[in-house]
């Protein structure tokens, strides 16, 4: 018969003690971990908000205040508590006018010159288009339309079909449709149309006479960096550079009662 083992309750307590200080450690470390990722997480939306209100600021100077993007491409603003942000749109170029879909015979217009310099030539020898079906078994031919004036001083919109060049680019999977050549010196204006049914991922590239891709100028990108307490975040954001009005006359009015118009005040309508 064996006798009492002393020391077998002292090694299996220092085995528990082990097993909670190892237990405590690791809910030390996810607490830790856990307000330290909440930490990032505040001082991320601090820089993000930051950034944006770098994007308000520079929007309003261009779409309020007239300003042109050279005019904001240097613009900074610093706030209290080691929050900032700084435009970075001097920076950022667009070269592909991209329409992420476009319905069965809706109409989608691009812009081919400098807002901001309409006295100045475009500089577009050839545009080049690719699209593809929103679906299975969808493949939309486009219609392509352009129309062109001389450069100046002001803009006068087309606003009837006549005044447009018609093209039709065949369906053939992202392989392209090329307009053009054009003349460098004139202005342009798209307009497409998908027929069949619906397009999507419709992308628009300006080429040069030397063939090199241009900076699509019918667009605005800003661009803006944020910090927060050693925490950045920056947001590039890309629109029309003219402001779109709300819709409100995008519709048709139908009457079913004869249309009558006096000129001079003669004749007589019911």
């Amino acid at each position: 018969m064996k006798g009492n083992q002393p020391g077998n309750i002292t090694a299996l307590a220092m085995i528990m003690m082990a097993m909670v200080l190892l237990v405590g450690i690791a809910v030390g470390v996810v607490v830790m971990e856990g307000s330290r990722r909440a930490v990032e997480t505040d001082r991320a939306v601090g820089a993000y908000y930051m950034a944006n209100s770098g994007i308000e600021m520079q929007l309003y100077d261009v779409r309020k205040n007239g300003l042109r993007l050279s005019a904001v491409a240097t613009s900074t603003s610093l706030y209290p508590g080691g929050s900032s942000w700084r435009s970075t749109t001097g920076y950022e170029t667009s070269t592909v006018k991209v329409v992420s879909q476009l319905g069965e015979e809706e109409l989608s217009f691009a812009d081919l010159f400098d807002p901001d310099a309409l006295n100045q030539p475009s500089g577009v020898a050839r545009v080049n288009v690719t699209w593809d079906g929103v679906g299975a078994g969808c493949q939309p031919d486009l219609e392509i339309g352009y129309t062109v004036w001389d450069v100046g001083t002001s803009i006068s919109w087309p606003v009837d079909a006549a005044d447009y060049v018609i093209q039709i680019g065949p369906y053939a999977s992202h392989l392209g449709f090329t307009v053009g050549p054009l003349d460098t010196s004139k202005a342009y204006r798209l307009r497409l149309r998908p027929f069949k049914c619906a397009a999507k991922d419709i992308r628009i590239t300006m080429m040069n006479a030397g063939g090199t891709s241009m900076a699509y100028p019918g667009e605005i990108t800003l661009g803006s960096e944020g910090s927060y307490q050693k925490t950045t975040q920056r947001l590039l954001v890309t629109m029309p550079r003219q402001a779109i009005l709300s819709g409100i006359f995008s519709y048709i009015v139908f009457s079913q009662e004869q249309l009558c118009k006096k000129v001079g005040g003669a004749g007589v309508c019911p």
